[in-house]
């Protein structure tokens, strides 16, 4: 028997976590979509803060896969 079968805590938290990695995936990948899409200068502001929240999302996407397999061990 798996042990995250005995803890339902900790499972909740990797189904958790498994969801916002997917829900970050889509999110990043629709203001990745709109940046390569939308050349226009009057969005220049727009985009760099696109930019920058892709970044920020990468990183809790990396942050949270690494946290799961953590607790998949």
């Amino acid at each position: 028997m798996n042990k995250i079968e005995f803890n339902p805590r900790k499972s909740r938290h990797i189904a958790y976590l498994e969801k916002r990695i997917v829900e970050l995936h889509h999110e990043i990948f629709d203001d990745a979509l709109f940046v390569a899409t939308n050349y226009d200068a009057n969005f220049i502001g727009l985009l760099d803060k696109r930019r920058s929240d892709i970044q920020t999302k990468i990183s809790l996407q990396k942050k949270y896969r690494r946290r799961l397999n953590l607790l998949n061990l």
